[in-house]
């Protein structure tokens, strides 16, 4: 058993003197961390305060079944990524086949064999420990090659930024970042602000603050898309930063609104954009946030990030707003506002 194994912490929720003695005795011997919930409040305590990396539920829980205790720590606290295991007194194929449509994980049944039982656990493990491995590499690679902007916060306190933040910002990599309040300004829309504040405390798995004002003497205004990254990075969340552009397209004059409205035929070819980027530009140029340019376009979020990515590179471009400003040669005004 590997230094990783032994500090993996189960959650034993057992009202059940006998068979919580049990487990204590197996896992223990091979290095395992015990903790006990005996009922569903204090499961729900034990998950906020340790984030066990395991749950291993008793099949009658007081007042609940295990099935009713995994629906109810799911809408609440229990990460999707921690493996649930019910405990069983005989095999029904009925009950296992409900249990794994709902989402439990494995089963184990009783009298306990501790070779089967240390087995389940182990291969359990392996298979997360993979997953959340995959997923950290994954969001990595998205987090430093993104084109938008992104944060990854701690409450208030920026832990992270993306090179795309920093471009779009202006902001020196070499000096460290105040707090989000420092940088955006939520004064103008209390419910927003309300809104951001209820996600950053993990009340919410996500929401959208649009119309930000930056801090700074800067005339940017921005629409904040943020999620909640637990899976992959515990109690954090994800802040995407997309600033508008729309207040750009509404300092244009009226011969360069025209060319906003043209055809694609009629569009610059200069850089020689794709017919799919050139609508991509247009609509970006309204302020129009991805998500809604992909179900525009009826395309996935994805796709267009990665048409946005190749628009700033074939324009060479540091990010969107200088993309528009080169293709309808506005760079000027773009970099003065």
């Amino acid at each position: 058993m590997n230094q990783m194994q032994r500090d993996k912490l189960i959650l034993l929720n057992m009202p059940d003197d006998d068979l919580f003695r049990q487990f204590c005795s197996i896992l223990k011997t091979h290095k395992y961390r015990v903790t006990r919930a005996v009922t569903i409040q204090a499961a729900v305590q034990k998950i906020i305060e340790y984030s066990p990396d395991l749950i291993i539920c008793s099949h009658n829980f007081l007042d609940y079944d295990a099935y009713q205790t995994y629906n109810l720590l799911r809408r609440t606290t229990l990460n999707c990524v921690t493996p649930y295991v019910v405990v069983v007194d005989n095999y029904d194929s009925d009950e296992i086949m409900m249990g794994l449509e709902l989402g439990v994980d494995n089963f184990i049944f009783t009298p306990l064999n501790e070779k089967r039982i240390v087995t389940k656990l182990k291969l359990l493990f392996e298979k997360i420990d993979k997953l959340k491995a995959f997923e950290r590499s994954t969001f990595e690679k998205l987090f430093v090659t993104s084109p938008i902007g992104m944060l990854v916060c701690e409450t208030d306190r920026i832990e992270r930024a993306n090179p795309a933040f920093y471009q779009t910002m202006g902001f020196d990599k070499n000096l460290s970042l105040p707090g989000l309040k420092e940088i955006f300004d939520f004064s103008e829309f209390p419910e927003q602000q309300k809104q951001f504040c209820r996600c950053l405390k993990g009340l919410t798995n996500d929401c959208t603050v649009s119309d930000v004002q930056l801090k700074g003497g800067n005339e940017y205004r921005t629409n904040l898309y943020i999620s909640n990254i637990s899976n992959f990075v515990v109690n954090r969340l994800l802040i995407q930063v997309e600033v508008r552009l729309d207040q750009t397209a509404n300092s244009f004059s009226g011969n360069d609104q025209k060319v906003l409205s043209e055809t694609k035929q009629e569009q610059p070819a200069d850089f020689e954009l794709t017919s799919r980027e050139y609508d991509i530009l247009k609509i970006s140029g309204k302020g129009t946030p991805i998500k809604l340019i992909a179900a525009e376009l009826g395309i996935s979020q994805r796709t267009v990030e990665k048409h946005r990515s190749n628009i700033m590179r074939k324009t060479d471009s540091m990010n969107i707003i200088e993309a528009i400003g080169k293709v309808y040669g506005m760079s000027q005004k773009l970099q003065d506002t």
